[in-house]
This record gives C-alpha cells, structure tokens and sequence, in this order.
C-alpha cells in the first residue's frame, strides 16, 4: 500500500534524480542536525539512548518541515531528498554510538584512570598525608 502512493506521488511529480545535485547536501545537514541535536540534549544531561531518539526526532523534524517548504515553495516534495536525510543521520548515530564512552563498570578504563595525577597539585591547596607523600616522592622541578 504504502509502494503504491509513494510511486503514484513520485510519478505526478517534477523529475528527482537519486544522485541529484542537492543530495550531498541533504545527507551532511541531517548528519549536521543529528550530532548537534544528541549535544544538546546529552549537554541537559539526558540519558544517551533518549538523547539518540531525541535527535532522531529533531532530524526527523527538520527534514520533513524542508520539504514541506519546498513543496510550498517550489511544488515539489522530494522522499529522495528524505531516503538521503536518513541515510545522514543514519551515519552520524553510527559514530556517536562509536564514539560515547563507556560506562564505569565496563571493561574499558574509567576516565578517571586516564586523566593525569592531581596529587601534587592539590596538596599545596589541601594538606593531606597521602597527597604529601606523592608531592615527597617527586623530585623537585629543574631550575
């Protein structure tokens, strides 16, 4: 059902190439819209899975919102353009969900254990034994 109006809408429509001019575009600005859209939400702290469907939703809205522009517009509603808009978002949640990082209680190491040691620099602030022992430890800094 669904083949058959999306056919019967593509032939009473002005001709739209698959590789059409304005099809890099489409894909880089929903890409664009999708990891701008799961910043913003993971930055108000929401959960990496519902900042996910969230930027869904916000490309999902933006792209829709395009070509209903571009049908006032210029008369023609592309579902290419939007197949290209997906296929961008598709791609930008590929490397957002490569790229997040893991949870404490996972194999991977914390982030605390890659962030640098603070111990001397803090125990000129705040006199603890233990920091004092790693500030006694280091050699002092060459003059």
């Amino acid at each position: 059902m669904i083949a058959q109006v999306a056919l019967a809408l593509s032939l009473t429509a002005p001709p739209d190439n698959w590789f059409g001019s304005d099809k890099l575009k489409h894909f880089f600005i929903a890409a664009f819209t999708q990891t701008v859209a799961y910043s913003a939400l993971q930055a108000a702290r929401v959960d990496h899975d519902q900042a996910l469907v969230g930027a869904w939703a916000a490309t999902a809205a933006v792209s829709v919102g395009k070509e209903l522009r571009d049908r006032r517009s210029y008369g023609l509603f592309s579902y290419r353009d939007l197949v290209w808009d997906a296929a961008g978002a598709g791609v930008a949640t590929l490397l957002i969900a490569k790229t997040v990082r893991t949870p404490s209680g996972s194999n991977e190491p914390s982030t605390a254990s890659r962030l640098p040691k603070v111990g001397p620099l803090l125990s000129r602030v705040v006199p603890d034994p233990i920091l004092a022992q790693q500030v006694l430890s280091n050699p002092p800094p060459r003059q």
